[in-house]
Parts: structure tokens; C-alpha cells; sequence
């Protein structure tokens, strides 16, 4: 099981977001799940179905591949420290050699989120129908994101409550509170409903968020901590056999801010 490489990966005043479909993805499950600490293991065997299973136990095993390349380690039987509120982080941080990171998936697409120093959040949601879209809106929803959504038209709502919630989960997860905090008591409208980074203060952090365009039928945001810092952000795109999925977005990414370069594909076999 070949993990992947990248020349460049320092992490200073960048940001790395891996993107990956578990389902492309032939690794041998019975044999990478050996490799997860206990508490991981036991966790996957408790899963009904095969395929939530199995996407859960490539996540974990990527998500530990990722942290032994950038730090030069064997990471795959390491336990995680976990928040009061169930967020993951290291164990120890050494002087040199610390890293942030937070991941999300939705189905089968996977993402990883890895920085130097603040915290991080990511977030990912398919894009789907939701009977009780209206009804949760009302619940969770801000003054002023409820007066946005509201003045939209119908074709564009759908699309505009996936952004707001992706970003609201992002910015709790870099906050470490994840949904315990009341979610209509985040407010991460930007004006004239556009894409713009929204520059945010809850719970004494000031966070920058950001949209990410990284699978067409997909929303996904990123919350950084320090909106004073202008970063690079890098996607990172895992393919298998050199097959890239037809769901890639075709648009670039230009916000303030943030300034992403080209989409890299890389092979991991």
C-alpha cells in the first residue's frame, strides 16, 4: 500500500486539503484496518453495511498516512486526543514538528485538511433534496442568513443552504465545539449572497471561511483561524490507475484572501 508523495510538503503559510473518492480505491480493508489503533478498529467493526465500513477504515488509514508523511513518522497505531466535544488533535506536540488538522466526508468523498499552526475546520455535503429544508432553516439559521435565504428564488436555495451549512460546520469544528453550539447563533452570510471568504468572531476566534469548488453536485467550505493571514491553499487530488473522476469542478477558485493554485492529481495505489 503505497502512500502518497508530494515534493513541497511544508506547510508553512499553506494550506493542504486532500481529496480523495474512497470508493475508486482498491486497498485491502481487512488488512489496513490491522494497522488502526484499537479504539479505530473496534469502532469499524461495529458498522452494518460493508461499504460504510470500509470507507470509514480507508479514511482513518489515509488520514494516518498523511500524518506520518508530513512528520516523518509511523503514525497508523497512534491514538488521537480528543475535546470534550469529540474533535481529534495530537496526542503531543513536539517544538518542530506539530501539525493541525480536520477532516470531513459525505458518501464517498473524503477530505483532509492539514495546516502549521491555528486551527482548521473543513466541511462536505452532497447537494441533495431536503423535504424539511425550510424547517430547518427556521431552527438554525441566523437573522440575517434566514432574511438571505428567504429573498431568494426557489432554483437558488437549495445550492445557498448547503453553503451556509457547510460553512457553519467548518467554522464549529475549527472551534472545537462541533454542533453543541447553537447554530442559529452563527452567522456566516456574506453580502449579496456571494462566494467571498466571510471574516467571522465567535467564542473569542476570528476566523476566515471560504467555499471550496471540489466535486461538482458537492458543497464544502474551510475555517481558518486568524483572518489576518494570507494563505496559499493547495488541492490535492488522489486518483487511482490515473483515472480522474468526471466530477471535478471546471471553475478556479479567485477570493480575497485565499489564493489556491492549480488542482494537483496524484497517484496512490
Amino acid at each position: 500500500m503505497n502512500l502518497p508523495r508530494i515534493d513541497n510538503k511544508n506547510l508553512h503559510n499553506e494550506t493542504h486539503i486532500w481529496i480523495v473518492d474512497l470508493d475508486q480505491w482498491n486497498l485491502s480493508c481487512l488488512e489496513a484496518v490491522q494497522t488502526l489503533p484499537e479504539t479505530e478498529a473496534k469502532k469499524a467493526g461495529r458498522f452494518r453495511f460493508e461499504t460504510h465500513r470500509n470507507r470509514y477504515i480507508k479514511g482513518h488509514f489515509m488520514l494516518r498516512s498523511l500524518i506520518g508523511m508530513y512528520l516523518d513518522i509511523d503514525f497508523y497505531d497512534q491514538e488521537f486526543h480528543a475535546n470534550r466535544y469529540g474533535k481529534p488533535a495530537m496526542q503531543t506536540f513536539h517544538e518542530n514538528n506539530s501539525i493541525h488538522f480536520n477532516i470531513s466526508n459525505s458518501e464517498n468523498i473524503y477530505v483532509c485538511a492539514f495546516r502549521e499552526k491555528g486551527e482548521i475546520g473543513i466541511d462536505i455535503e452532497r447537494i441533495h433534496d431536503l423535504p424539511d429544508m425550510d424547517q430547518i432553516v427556521e431552527r438554525f439559521f441566523s437573522f440575517d442568513e434566514k432574511k438571505v435565504f428567504r429573498s431568494l428564488q426557489e432554483q437558488n436555495r437549495k445550492h445557498t443552504f448547503f453553503r451556509y451549512w457547510t460553512r457553519k460546520e467548518a467554522l464549529l469544528k475549527a472551534m472545537g465545539v462541533g454542533l453543541s453550539f447553537p447554530l442559529n447563533q452563527v452567522d456566516v452570510h456574506a453580502e449579496n449572497n456571494c462566494s467571498s471568504p466571510v471574516f467571522t468572531k465567535s467564542i473569542g476566534m476570528e476566523s476566515l471561511i471560504s467555499d471550496l469548488n471540489i466535486f461538482n453536485g458537492f458543497a464544502a467550505a474551510i475555517a481558518l483561524e486568524d483572518k489576518h493571514t494570507d494563505y496559499n491553499t493547495r488541492l490535492l487530488y488522489i486518483t487511482f490507475d490515473n483515472k480522474i473522476s468526471e466530477n471535478l469542478p471546471m471553475k478556479n477558485h479567485h477570493n480575497s484572501n485565499i489564493f489556491f493554485g492549480a488542482a494537483e492529481t496524484l497517484a496512490f495505489v
